[in-house]
């Protein structure tokens, strides 16, 4: 992959682990040809979300093996200064957008923790939560517009990843979209949790009231594994 341009200061933050399923032969020939599309579109002045460095921001933080809890978005978010390549997660000082607002809420009813006034997910991510949109780029004000790129088959191996070398960890599928790659997961030995997604226009159906954070760490603590800390430190009030 040393004939990546766009994408070359992202992978340089990629773990080890997750730079081997990026080298498969069939990954590696699907990345240089979304390389040459994004650096395209970038050299015909088209601003691109996440910042480079930040498009493989997920596999950074966990190895394949390591990794605690799967949550799965879509794409990134289109906003300028939204996208930092972690699904849902937005920097310090940007708006919480919509969706993350209702995970919030759901948080608060489920484990009795405050509302966090900041949007940054990275204290998730560093505790072994992987944040992983299927669609890892997305064009300025255009939602999904990086949809045909190639972009589902990469995300797809680096879920398989984790399903072969994951001992054991929880999948979190939000939403019609999400639940489609539970095929792709061995229930025997993940647990996987299903639930309306979290945007307003859905969560009233099955996103409130889910339960999934306590049952993550339920789940977790009788394996022997540690439980996550859902809130920042500021907030948190519990051991979960």
């Amino acid at each position: 992959m040393s004939s990546l341009t766009y994408l070359s200061p992202a992978l340089a933050r990629v773990h080890p682990d997750w730079e081997a399923v990026l080298r498969q032969p069939a990954i590696a020939s699907k990345l240089a040809g979304i390389d040459r599309e994004l650096g395209q579109q970038s050299a015909a002045g088209k601003t691109l979300f996440p910042p480079q460095p930040q498009v493989f921001n997920a596999l950074s933080f966990v190895a394949p093996a390591d990794v605690k809890v799967v949550i799965l978005g879509q794409d990134p978010y289109h906003g300028d200064g939204e996208a930092m390549g972690l699904s849902f997660s937005v920097p310090e000082g940007v708006r919480v957008p919509p969706s993350l607002r209702n995970i919030y809420k759901e948080l608060a009813a489920d484990l009795g923790l405050g509302i966090p006034a900041g949007g940054d997910l990275s204290h998730w991510a560093q505790q072994g939560v992987l944040l992983l949109n299927s669609v890892f780029t997305v064009e300025r004000d255009k939602a999904g517009s990086h949809g045909k790129l190639g972009w589902q088959a990469v995300s797809d191996a680096l879920i398989d990843a984790v399903n072969a070398q994951n001992p054991g960890c929880v999948f979190l599928l939000w939403g019609n979209w999400a639940q489609t790659k539970a095929e792709r997961i061995d229930a025997g030995r993940h647990l996987v949790l299903t639930a309306a997604h979290p945007s307003p226009l859905s969560a009233s159906r099955g996103f409130h009231g889910c339960r999934h954070f306590s049952q993550v760490n339920a789940w977790l603590v009788a394996r022997g594994r540690q439980p996550v800390r859902w809130a920042p430190a500021a907030l948190q009030n519990s051991l979960f």
